[in-house]
């Protein structure tokens, strides 16, 4: 025992210390050490963990004790001696390679372009790949596809799937089309709800994609009237391949599912023109004012203007953004039964840019003043989106003659997205375009090639006609003349020149009945029947021109 005295008097510090001097390892079991006298136990010890090798120690921890006098100790100890033994183990361990295969693929879903243009129909090719990046043949897959609802559904048997360059068979495949979508929740079209295809590949055995191989399926699809409301519709696919047909399947979504948008440009301008004579018998300097005013720059603008053919231009120029003379012009002349037909040629018309086109001319003889005071309108080829906006699409480019847009007073254009204002007379041109403006009605809208094409399936010619006679035909009241609605107009065209040939082909006594319904002073609409003023021009209900 280890006694020593604490600073303070009548404190010892005791502790108790077991040295082992054998050349044995010792196990201390037990260990109870008392004060003289007393039968509490300063110390109880029992096992000690750690064996006490030979010339080493434990030692307990420190206990005070408080005594007048430096405290005597009883102790019972025991402890085993532990005899020095080796054990040793010896064996061989052998490894072999196993095997894992593991079924993985890099998958993709891509639209040939993103961005649409809106009220036009256009077609999209869509690509969905699969790259077996795994170390299994992928012989079983499963396709869910969304086809958004501004598309419509497929055509399944014009899709392909190709394997390493080869088409897959037919029967190899199948394809069902369900309606609504399924994988998106958010980002969807309003046009419509959708559908959801649904590819099994594989049917009828394995399709052996190895490693490292890729499958496609390539399939188009036809975007027919998109509304504007889409501005951003999402197209997610999933897939599930295995190589077994009772094996694990592996599950993956499209990592970057494609998304499209619906971009819609107004093309807006306004124009006007002035005729100011000049010092000098036959000598006038005309002034054309053209400001596009749309959202989007205008290419290919050939702005026109017929003058008499006893007058001749004696010189020209053009200014556009800040005044500046455009050096890009071209300008060309072609003798008409009108006169002289004058043409200036513009790449480009920027947005918000104004174009002042300014030419004098010569010439003897009478002139018509309002003649020659009448804008005999612009024309162009399409509009340019911006560069964010700029992106491919399939439709076919759209024919110049199909985007004319002229402000004539006998033709006023009424081309989709289009809003074109034009003056007569123009004493002051640039504040007779504000005030027309301002005062011009909205005119309904269309897709002039629709409307050519309606025309050719009817064998209607006269466009101006029917033109101002489908007007009558806005079913919906939306001011946009839709295909269906130029079908409608159509039919009843005809039906009053069936019924107009039919009258001219009657026997005499239907001529004598019309004789005399025409002494009544009245006639009747072929279209609803209506009793029109015999001097009438159009029919106060339907809006039918009469022949």
């Amino acid at each position: 025992m280890r006694v020593r005295e604490d600073e303070r008097p009548d404190n010892w510090i005791c502790q108790t210390i077991f040295e082992n001097r054998s050349s044995f390892a010792v196990d201390l079991v037990k260990l109870q050490v008392r004060m003289k006298g007393s039968d509490d136990l300063l110390f109880d010890v029992n096992d000690v963990k750690q064996d006490v090798h030979p010339q080493g120690k434990w030692e307990s921890e420190e206990r005070n004790v408080m005594a007048t006098a430096e405290p005597d100790f009883t102790y019972d100890l025991s402890y085993t001696v532990l005899p020095r033994a080796v054990q040793k183990t010896e064996g061989t361990i052998k490894l072999e390679e196993s095997n894992l295969t593991v079924v993985d693929a890099d998958i993709s879903k891509n639209y040939s372009t993103d961005t649409l243009k809106s009220f036009r129909q256009q077609h999209v090719s869509a690509s969905l790949k699969v790259k077996n990046t795994g170390s299994a043949t992928i012989n079983l897959m499963r396709i869910t596809d969304d086809i958004p609802g501004l598309f419509q559904a497929p055509d399944m048997d014009a899709m392909a799937i190709i394997i390493d360059g080869k088409e897959l068979p037919v029967d190899q495949w199948k394809g069902e089309l369900s309606a609504g979508i399924t994988l998106e929740k958010e980002h969807r079209s309003p046009d419509g709800e959708g559908h959801t295809m649904t590819l099994t590949v594989g049917t009828k055995g394995p399709i052996g994609l190895k490693p490292g191989k890729t499958m496609e399926v390539k399939y188009k699809l036809n975007a027919p009237d998109p509304s504007p409301a889409n501005e951003r519709v999402d197209a997610p696919a999933r897939f599930q391949f295995s190589s077994e047909q009772f094996g694990p399947v592996c599950l993956r979504d499209v990592p970057d599912a494609p998304s499209v948008r619906v971009s819609h440009l107004r093309r807006n301008f306004s124009a006007g023109k002035q005729a100011i004579p000049m010092g000098g018998k036959g000598r006038y300097e005309v002034l054309i004012l053209f400001e596009n005013n749309g959202d989007t720059a205008l290419q290919d603008v050939f702005i026109k203007d017929v003058i008499p053919s006893n007058f001749e231009i004696k010189d020209w120029h053009v200014r556009g953004a800040g005044g500046e003379k455009r050096t890009d012009v071209d300008m060309t002349t072609n003798e008409t039964e009108d006169g002289i037909q004058i043409t200036w040629k513009l790449p480009v018309v920027g947005k918000g840019e104004r174009l002042d086109v300014s030419f004098e001319i010569k010439g003897e003889g009478e002139i018509d003043a309002e003649a020659l005071n009448r804008f005999h309108g612009a024309h162009f080829g399409d509009e340019l989106e911006s560069a964010e906006d700029d992106t491919p699409t399939e439709e076919a480019p759209v024919a110049e003659e199909e985007v004319v847009e002229e402000a004539t007073e006998e033709s006023p254009a009424v081309e989709e997205e289009v809003v074109e204002e034009a003056t007569e007379e123009a004493p002051d041109a640039e504040a007779e375009v504000a005030e027309e403006e301002t005062e011009a009605e909205p005119a309904i809208k269309f897709r002039e090639d629709i409307m050519l094409r309606v025309m050719e399936e009817f064998g209607i010619e006269d466009r101006d006609g029917f033109l101002e006679h489908s007007m009558n035909f806005d079913l919906d009241d939306n001011g946009y003349l839709k295909k269906a609605e130029f079908v409608a107009a159509a039919e009843a065209f005809t039906a009053g020149d069936s019924t107009e040939e039919a009258e001219e082909e009657a026997p005499a006594e239907d001529s004598e009945s019309d004789a005399e319904e025409s002494s009544d002073e009245t006639k009747t609409c072929p279209i609803c029947s209506t009793s029109n003023d015999a001097h009438a021009d159009t029919c106060t209900a339907c809006g039918y021109t009469f022949e």
